[in-house]
């Protein structure tokens, strides 16, 4: 995938090789418009083209805007690497195995619910009901078959047995209420036994982005772009309401190393306020969503 002044371009679509496919972006909503597909050389003209499949061209929108919401945009991206479950063809439950299994631990890695994040990338229907979730029979066949379809590769199912130790979803130590996330998960860090001066305070980390300068701002918006600021601001507050002392800013972070960076400052604040659990909120600014247009 890759960001263009235009919009998205994603490539290695699964079942197209070689083709090349365009989405326009509308910036101000990140909302996706016209989708080009580009045929590799040699293609004849009359050849079924990947805009023809319209469960793929609702995952290749999907994809495009979902990339403001990078790093976890990126279970769309890993989709369209993946014959679709929702056909049938040769071989189909091992590719539909494959493609499950892919996809569910990849959303547990990704701090999502692999139910709600396979549901929302194949359209298929949740039903929230109080403290219950409800999911389609075809996702629950389709998670079944990954779990006892074999791989020969391994000799193993795809899908391991569920074990909640192994494969319940975790919530990222920097979260912001992703609508993909578990209702109910347990922290994917443990939590340590905390000693020291500061042990039951707990110091919860704002993080936000600079804007990006006027100048490049204005140039960019005038190409039809949207740029995001170079820099993070990190502000913190104890849960008894005080503010923490102002921090440096982390200079010159992209989105894909905001969790690292911020990670690392979590650790040094916890080694300077010794007992003190330390967190983490990001916005969607921080995490790389350009701030609307005034």
């Amino acid at each position: 995938m890759t960001l263009t002044t235009q919009g998205v371009v994603l490539n290695d679509l699964s079942g197209w090789p070689g083709w090349v496919v365009e989405v326009d972006i509308y910036w101000p909503t990140w909302s996706a418009r016209e989708i080009r597909d580009i045929a590799p050389p040699g293609t004849r003209s009359n050849a079924r083209r990947p805009r023809d499949d319209a469960e793929l061209v609702t995952r290749i929108r999907g994809a495009a805007e979902a990339c403001r919401e990078a790093p976890r945009s990126s279970i769309w991206l890993l989709s369209l690497a993946f014959p679709t479950p929702h056909k049938k063809r040769k071989n189909g439950a091992q590719l539909r195995a494959e493609t499950i299994a892919t996809m569910y631990d990849y959303a547990c890695r990704l701090g999502l619910s692999p139910r709600r994040a396979i549901s929302e990338v194949y359209a298929l229907p949740v039903v929230d009901e109080g403290e219950r979730t409800e999911y389609s029979r075809t996702l629950e066949r389709w998670i079944e078959q990954a779990r006892k379809t074999v791989n020969p590769e391994t000799g193993r199912p795809y899908l391991p047995a569920y074990d909640a130790e192994l494969h319940a979803p975790r919530q990222w130590p920097i979260g912001r209420g992703h609508r993909l996330e578990p209702r109910r998960a347990r922290p994917a860090l443990p939590e340590p036994v905390r000693e020291g001066p500061y042990a039951g305070r707990t110091l919860t980390l704002r993080v936000t982005r600079t804007s990006p300068p006027e100048e490049a701002a204005r140039e960019a918006e005038e190409r039809g772009e949207r740029l995001i600021g170079p820099d993070l601001i990190v502000e913190g507050r104890w849960s008894d309401g005080r503010d923490l002392p102002p921090l440096p800013p982390l200079r010159t972070v992209s989105p894909g190393e905001m969790f690292h960076r911020v990670q690392a400052l979590v650790t040094e604040l916890e080694g300077r306020y010794p007992g003190a659990k330390v967190t983490a909120k990001g916005s969607g600014q921080a995490m790389g969503n350009p701030a609307p247009a005034e």
